[in-house]
């Protein structure tokens, strides 16, 4: 039987959908490959995944390639804990600074700098680490943004002296609205050619994101002993977290891709384009 080579992220922000792929029997029929969003990025644009979650910028940049999955996102509607600004001084103090972003994820590269521009009038200096602590990042630059575990991590270990941003809670703050982190897209040769693999793929992560949540405290305890977090912080920012795509969670998104166009981020702001499932 062919199978789809369906992308997943390795983070804690998929936990609920990596349970149900890793023991509720949701990984039949597909091929999978787990990883960070930034290598996923890459893999679906080179052709080598048919369907994978993807920082929701890369959707922007590449709409003539892709159609949005419905129905299922990354998505929080404020503060977040994983996607950190970790400081040496006030975020209101970092232009023309230097500022270093993981080098995990796109997403956070322009929320980040959405954020500085539009609520701070701020245009730092940014470059791209592969540290995954703030004693590391700091060393040579002013300000680091961490994602994902890396972003948990230094949430729940702060050091005294610095300055500790939520960047979700910094985009509701300036919108109002919240901020869609990922979606899951298809390549429309893909979805033309495959309509029954990709109703396959749609129904095994929508049912998976089920399955995980039903079944959380359990999901929660089959990860906890390979992660630096307890129980109770996991299922704290699980809490925080929404992976629907509503009406609601489209108009933030098409936002963002506003307020990145306008700020030379991205060369158009597109329209939402979803694959065909039956749902």
């Amino acid at each position: 039987m062919e199978k789809s080579r369906l992308g997943h992220i390795k983070f804690i922000n998929c936990l609920p959908l990596s349970y149900s792929l890793l023991y509720g029997g949701y990984d039949e029929g597909l091929d999978i490959y787990a990883d960070v969003p930034a290598k996923l990025n890459r893999l679906i644009v080179q052709g080598q995944l048919d369907v994978s979650p993807v920082s929701s910028i890369v959707y922007a940049q590449h709409s003539e390639k892709f159609l949005i999955m419905p129905d299922v996102s990354i998505s929080a509607e404020g503060a977040l804990r994983s996607i950190l600004l970790v400081s040496k001084k006030p975020i209101a103090e970092l232009n023309q600074a230097s500022v270093a972003l993981t080098a995990k994820s796109e997403t956070s590269h322009c929320l980040l700098k959405i954020v500085l521009h539009d609520a701070y009038q701020a245009v730092p200096g940014c470059y791209i680490t592969e540290a995954s602590t703030a004693e590391e990042a700091l060393a040579d630059a002013d300000a680091v943004l961490f994602i994902g575990d890396d972003a948990l991590f230094n949430y729940h270990n702060r050091q005294q002296g610095l300055f500790y941003y939520d960047i979700g809670a910094e985009w509701k703050q300036l919108t109002g609205l919240p901020m869609v982190y990922a979606v899951w897209v298809v390549r429309r040769r893909f979805a033309r050619t495959q309509p029954e693999l990709l109703q396959t793929v749609y129904e095994r992560v929508t049912g998976g994101f089920r399955h995980g949540l039903a079944n959380i405290d359990q999901a929660v305890a089959a990860f906890a002993d390979k992660l630096p977090f307890s129980c109770d912080q996991i299922s704290t920012y699980l809490k925080l977290l929404n992976w629907s795509l509503t009406p609601a969670h489209q108009q933030a998104l098409l936002s963002f891709y506003q307020r990145a166009y306008h700020i030379g981020l991205l060369e158009q702001a597109p329209e939402i384009a979803f694959a065909e499932v039956l749902r």
